[in-house]
């Protein structure tokens, strides 16, 4: 978790996560979906990265590094990319739910939630043509 979130010229609408995924993959349209149900604040602002306007919103944000992985930027152009995006996905719950956020804490974690993230997120299109066998 010692990863320093990098900038972005784009910004999040005030108070909200913008979370940038692939809205061509079922397998981060679920994700997605997934998360904004879990969300218990309502500050998680969805955006396909495919939407025409995000270029214009995030123009320093490359679409082949949009494409690897889940980025989510803040209201101050803070950018946190695949399991350190869900990390802040989680770290903003509130309650119970932001608790889930300190398993980055626990030595090793961190890397191995990333690992994990990237192996899954490399091969999504595969996964989602084996869930429709």
């Amino acid at each position: 978790m010692a990863e320093i979130a990098e900038r972005s010229v784009g910004k999040a609408s005030p108070g909200k996560l913008a979370l940038l995924y692939d809205g061509s993959c079922p397998m981060c349209t679920e994700g997605i979906n997934k998360a904004c149900r879990f969300d218990n604040t309502g500050n998680l602002e969805p955006i396909d990265l495919f939407d025409p306007a995000v270029r214009a919103r995030f123009p320093d944000l490359k679409l082949g590094n949009l494409m690897k992985e889940l980025h989510a930027v803040d209201d101050s152009g803070r950018v946190y990319r695949g399991a350190r995006a869900v990390n802040e996905i989680l770290r903003r719950q509130n309650g119970p739910r932001s608790w889930l956020a300190y398993l980055w804490y626990i030595p090793g974690y961190a890397w191995l939630a990333d690992w994990q993230y990237k192996r899954i997120a490399a091969s999504r299109y595969q996964w989602d043509a084996v869930s429709r066998l």
